[in-house]
């Protein structure tokens, strides 16, 4: 059984037929799912392989970058060129039309980043990402290094190139997604709960209140569909939420989910990576977008 309903809403949300189909295996820690509509593929990260790979709408796996020196999270900026948090040159990049990469942040206030690790866009246009120390503490996921910031902070990189700490309060801040232009939901791994934080115009964000947890594990990737609902990585597949964070259902993976991105011909594919696999199923709601 794929689909575990909390509420009944939950089984609106899918065909009548839908389940949850392996698309590709033998990767060691996928990540970072994004869907490219130029390209017709979602791209993803093996973090641990240090490879990045595209998986087509035709059903073609292609690889991507070898190494990739570990991507790990992306998303599309506004003018829909993909973003990637790069564990192992400790910056955020953006990938240009003829494929080269340019680096956007590597260092605040004068010292290096630590190693991002997710990246949202939020309507204004700014690219929030954030810097655990995953990429310095584990051999298999960067090239190591010494931390220099003070903390493990969100940053938020405005459309005219500042660059910013708006949160700096949380221990290992992993994923990410804004709710509205007004609320990012941030998930920490640290202590495995997410928060909302209240977003203004000038790019400030103030802690609003604990949203959700979910069990078993913890939220590491998560979206937002188009009526607000919360689809969340866990340890035994999706969880799906309300807007305010209270369980619709569950969407069972036989691997740890990472994380999780809507698209496809008609951006209802939900596509998950898994652990060792990447996983795709039909949905009749779309991801939330700007």
């Amino acid at each position: 059984m794929t689909l575990r309903a909390t509420h009944p809403d939950f089984l609106t949300l899918f065909p009548s037929d839908a389940s949850l189909i392996r698309l590709a295996t033998g990767f060691t820690w996928t990540e970072g799912p994004t869907y490219v509509p130029s390209r017709q593929a979602v791209i993803f990260s093996d973090v641990r392989q240090n490879r990045t790979w595209a998986y087509t709408d035709a059903g073609e796996l292609q690889e991507e970058q070898t190494p990739s020196h570990h991507q790990n999270g992306h998303c599309l900026d506004a003018q829909g060129r993909l973003i990637a948090c790069s564990h192992g040159l400790r910056a955020l990049l953006r990938q240009e039309d003829d494929g080269r990469w340019t680096t956007l942040a590597d260092r605040f206030e004068g010292r290096k980043l630590n190693s991002p690790n997710d990246v949202a866009l939020h309507p204004d246009g700014s690219l929030w990402f954030t810097d655990p120390t995953y990429g310095l503490d584990k051999p298999e996921e960067g090239y190591g290094g010494e931390k220099e910031q003070p903390g493990n902070f969100v940053y938020r990189l405005a459309p005219d190139g500042t660059l910013s700490a708006p949160i700096r309060d949380r221990a290992k801040p992993n994923g990410l997604a804004f709710a509205s232009a007004t609320r990012l939901l941030l998930a920490d791994t640290g202590d495995g709960k997410t928060y909302a934080y209240e977003v203004t115009p000038d790019g400030a964000a103030t802690l609003e209140r604990e949203w959700f947890t979910v069990s078993p594990g913890k939220t590491d990737g998560l979206r937002l569909d188009e009526e607000g609902r919360i689809w969340s990585s866990a340890a035994d597949g999706v969880h799906v939420l309300t807007p305010q964070g209270e369980e619709l259902g569950r969407i069972l993976a036989p691997e740890t989910v990472s994380n999780l991105c809507f698209g496809g011909p008609h951006g209802t594919d939900l596509t998950v990576t898994a652990t060792t696999g990447l996983y795709r199923i039909s949905t009749k709601t779309r991801g939330l977008g700007w």
